[in-house]
């Protein structure tokens, strides 16, 4: 079972996941839940639905069917606020990554690479180059 702290930040990656789905095609809560735990993330339904709830009550995704009873699919899809959260988060989430993941640090210069250090050679453990032996023709 998650720490709260670490079920706190999971569960905005897992609303981007969401969006990112949503962006695309129709969503519901046990595709939602299979699709997550791909990426091992196994969340409970009475994780995901308050979720998704949320989400429709923020304006990020909408219905789009009418399910004839509360424990019939209930599809969802992106709505124009969510497309424009999920194309704002797309840069964070990329920025985040470069910083996080790769070490980099963006708005900084790369640090150029030291050159390396030339090591003196002696007489003695200098390696002689292979004559050449290939015969030109005339």
């Amino acid at each position: 079972m998650l720490s709260a702290a670490d079920r706190e930040i999971r569960l905005g990656i897992w609303k981007i996941h969401i969006l990112h789905h949503a962006a695309s095609r129709e969503v519901w809560g046990r595709w939602l839940l299979e699709e997550l735990a791909e990426h091992g993330h196994e969340l409970s339904p009475g994780t995901l639905y308050p979720a998704l709830l949320r989400m429709e009550s923020n304006g990020w995704i909408e219905r789009t069917g009418d399910a004839p009873h509360a424990r019939a699919r209930q599809t969802f899809r992106i709505t124009r606020v969510g497309r424009q959260l999920l194309e704002g988060l797309r840069h964070e989430v990329t920025e985040l990554f470069e910083e996080v993941v790769l070490g980099r640090e963006p708005g900084h210069p790369e640090p150029e690479p030291k050159p390396a250090a030339r090591q003196p050679t002696s007489p003695r453990t200098r390696t002689a180059r292979p004559k050449n032996t290939t015969r030109r023709r005339s």
